[in-house]
């Protein structure tokens, strides 16, 4: 008997390894997340490589150096294919059913030269960042063109400054948003006529040591000296996107610090994806050094989804970050090589019906992810808990730190269940697991106060009882003394 089990056991060995080998095969990147010391833990993919697309199996012809993807409110797709002066419309079977080469103008025809940037708004608008000829078009429902922002002028904008837009936005006001090469004073913002309204979110000047010995010096020089110095200028956004709320995104190419290379900027133009703990770092945390120089993530585009989901899109090592609505890390995947669901040169990130597609500048193709199973466990706690719904998020947690021990949101969202329960002992173990400082000392305060409010009146009550016998017995002493002097007189 033993031997027949120990045969078959040997039998069904090469069955599991071939199983186990498809799995593996499924996605030729791995899949991380980080500890609190900043080192990458593995973790169980949450996106694999579904498909990929290229102009030619479109019906579009080969895509040539397209820049840019945008995917609309119904589905259509739409690609800025920059080398080929086109734009080119897909449905959701990644086919052609459009392309805008040459459009109707005040009358007359024009072509587009080098398009970089695409937008459509939810009235059936599109936006064209048509860079080689340097304006903005808007296209209507109709397919010509309303309005044209070309060569804008204002007190604000300096006279030398060139117009070359490279990508553009609108909100659901019909305020257009627009990203144009050499401008660092943030995002122009144009009206619905497209008059210039001023600069929106601009970046500031990162406090490295460089800026701090030029500042120093700036203080002891003087105006000639000063004004010979070369200017501080801010870091300049690579991309833009806008959520559901008409919260515009941005993201910035390259960051000193490693901090705010994505920005929610609301109404006021200010960041809203701090964290509770200040500044929210982004990409990789873990970097090397290449001719003594830091290789660190780029942002080059990015894209939100009606559930408040951001995907970030790295060029530097191919990888698609993708961050809650508070900015905490949920999925990574992705990377650079030759492989299924790898990338030459990614240049473009959007989300359709729960897929991510990303463009690939150099491989002239779009490659789709879909969700793994555990990815849609994350997602779908990630939902109920942002929605507050923290007993319902807790259970589903549950399972995936049974699959992904390192998951430290989902230790957080098993904290925040039992918090909620005012199993206050637990949430705090599960806090530190998560290595949520701020939430541990919350839970600690909690525990602090209700032990307080538990055992106050006992101890004030010992403490009177106290104070009583010994005033009682002193009390007692003072007579007993008072009455031997009173015998001995």
């Amino acid at each position: 008997m033993k031997i027949k089990i120990l045969l078959a056991a040997v039998l069904l060995l090469p069955m599991l390894a071939a199983g186990t080998a498809r799995v593996n095969a499924e996605a030729s990147y791995p899949a991380y997340v980080y500890n609190e010391w900043n080192q990458s833990k593995a973790a169980p993919l949450s996106y694999l490589p579904k498909a990929i697309y290229t102009g030619l199996d479109a019906g579009a012809g080969q895509f040539n150096e397209p820049q840019d993807m945008f995917v609309d409110n119904n589905g259509l797709i739409y690609i800025a294919d920059t080398g080929n002066n086109r734009i080119v419309k897909l449905n959701g079977k990644f086919q052609k059913t459009g392309i805008i080469e040459e459009l109707e103008m005040d009358g007359q025809k024009t072509k587009l030269s080098g398009p970089t940037g695409i937008y459509a708004d939810s009235a059936g608008k599109l936006y064209v960042a048509d860079k080689g000829n340097g304006r903005v078009l808007r296209i209507g429902p109709d397919g010509k063109v309303d309005l044209v922002i070309k060569n804008p002028a204002h007190p604000l904008i300096p006279k030398a400054f060139v117009f070359k837009p490279t990508k553009v936005a609108a909100d659901s006001a019909g305020r257009i948003y627009v990203l144009s090469e050499g401008q660092y004073y943030g995002l122009m913002q144009f009206d619905t006529s497209g008059q210039f309204t001023g600069y929106f979110g601009s970046n500031k000047v990162e406090v490295t040591p460089a800026v701090v010995l030029e500042s120093f010096w700036k203080s002891v020089l003087t105006k000639e000296q000063r004004d010979s110095m070369a200017k501080l200028l801010p870091i300049e956004y690579s991309n833009l996107d806008l959520g559901r709320d008409d919260f515009v995104y941005t993201t910035t190419i390259v960051s000193q610090n490693s901090s705010e290379q994505i920005k929610k900027l609301n109404p006021l133009g200010n960041n809203v994806l701090k964290g509770e703990q200040g500044e929210l770092r982004f990409g990789d945390r873990e970097y090397t050094m290449k001719q003594s120089v830091k290789v660190d993530t780029s942002f080059v585009d990015l894209a939100i989804d009606g559930d408040g989901f951001i995907a970030a899109l790295d060029r530097t090592r191919g990888h698609v970050f993708e961050y809650d609505q508070e900015g905490n890390q949920v999925a990574v995947f992705g990377s650079l090589g030759n492989q299924k669901g790898t990338f030459l040169q990614p240049t473009a990130v959007a989300y359709r019906n729960g897929e991510v597609l990303v463009l690939d500048t150099a491989k002239l193709n779009i490659t789709v992810f879909k969700l793994s199973e555990y990815g849609e466990l994350v997602r779908k706690a990630t939902v109920l808990y942002n929605q507050g719904l923290y007993e319902e998020a807790s259970q589903i947690w549950k399972e995936v730190s049974r699959r992904n021990q390192n998951s430290r949101v989902a230790n957080i969202g098993i904290a925040k269940a039992l918090e909620k329960d005012e199993q206050y002992g637990q949430a705090m173990k599960q806090y530190r697991m998560g290595a949520d400082h701020a939430g541990y000392s919350d839970t600690f305060a909690e525990v602090r106060i209700r032990a307080v409010r538990e055992y106050l009146p006992l101890v004030m009550t010992l403490i009177l009882l106290l104070a009583a016998v010994y005033y009682a017995v002193k009390l007692k002493r003072f007579w007993t003394i008072k009455k031997r002097k009173e015998t001995k007189s």
